[in-house]
């Protein structure tokens, strides 16, 4: 096996089944029949549309860790409102309210009011995130809670951006790659902010190996420099400005040392010891390659670093 081969066995791993996705979709869509029959029922209102945002919209969803949970992102779009007419407009907290009440006694675990959505439990390690919306023009403004106010933001914005900018399935698995390293290191790195990030400087190879150390030499110059993550959609705000330099300069030293890992692993004297250097920043859930070469054949045990020796 070649890393390249180990790397794309390890994606079939990490992204996610179609098992837990379709019982996530079944979820969903009950999510999306209790607030369609309470709007209809009880508020005797235009039933809202919905939209699937988010990791499943882009196809960059990854199963769980045993301690993570699966969230989908699934937009609410208001179809009750004159968008025009502002003063007729609930607050959004009010709508938040509405929503909790649509979904009253839908789950056990029921319901937590977020800033930005309505975020639905289940005890199955996923959740099902609610943003909602009104429609003014061409343009959506998302329900901002903990502001009580109307802001303009629209994931599927982002969702246009990403497909628009990514240069082929591989991008899609770097971004993978990346958010199962940050699960298995178990540090913090907004999935958004990696998602950018790889769009915006994968750098193409026939192995993904290669592909992902030079894509990772592209991102570390980029934050070596600007120290800034711009979001490429409304309201194209920095997400790294509340960050002080030392969280800035931490996370791009992580970046630094999965890279330097990597490029180990490719100098690697053999496969086998190049899948231990990668087990180390992936998890367990990277294979181990098994060299073949009666040459290369040497027993190597995980963490004995430096890896040249």
């Amino acid at each position: 096996m070649t890393l390249h081969e180990a790397f794309i066995k390890f994606d079939d791993t990490i992204k996610i089944s179609q098992n837990k996705r379709d019982s996530i979709l079944r979820s969903r869509d009950a999510v999306r029949d209790k607030i369609r029959t309470y709007f209809k029922d009880e508020l005797h209102e235009n039933q809202p549309k919905f939209m699937r945002q988010g990791s499943f919209a882009i196809n960059t969803a990854l199963n769980p860790l045993p301690d993570k949970e699966v969230d989908i992102d699934d937009g609410l779009y208001l179809n009750n409102v004159d968008e025009n007419d502002e003063s007729t407009w609930p607050t959004p907290k009010e709508i938040h309210s509405t929503i909790i009440n649509a979904l009253e006694g839908h789950t056990q675990d029921g319901c937590e009011d977020k800033t930005s959505c309505v975020r639905v439990i289940y005890r199955k390690n996923y959740h099902v995130d609610i943003p909602i919306y009104i429609m003014k023009g061409e343009h959506a403004l998302l329900a901002n809670k903990k502001a009580n106010k109307w802001e303009a933001s629209d994931s599927k914005d982002f969702s246009d951006w990403y497909f628009s900018t990514r240069k082929n399935a591989q991008t899609s698995r770097i971004v993978r790659y990346l958010k199962a390293w940050r699960d298995f290191q178990d540090f913090k790195f907004a999935s958004i902010e990696l998602t950018i990030l790889v769009a915006n400087h994968h750098i193409q190879n026939d192995d993904d190996e290669i592909a992902l150390k030079n894509t990772l030499d592209a991102i570390i110059s980029n934050l070596s420099w600007l120290k800034r993550i711009d979001k490429p959609v409304s309201p194209f705000e920095d997400l790294w400005e509340e960050l002080s330099e030392q969280e800035k300069n931490s996370r791009i030293k992580k970046l630094k040392d999965l890279r330097d890992d990597i490029e180990n692993a490719i100098n690697a004297p053999s496969t086998h010891r190049a899948s231990l250097i990668l087990r180390e920043q992936f998890g367990e859930r990277f294979p181990i390659i098994e060299d073949t070469n009666a040459d290369n054949v040497k027993t190597y045990s995980a963490g004995a670093k430096p890896w040249g020796l």
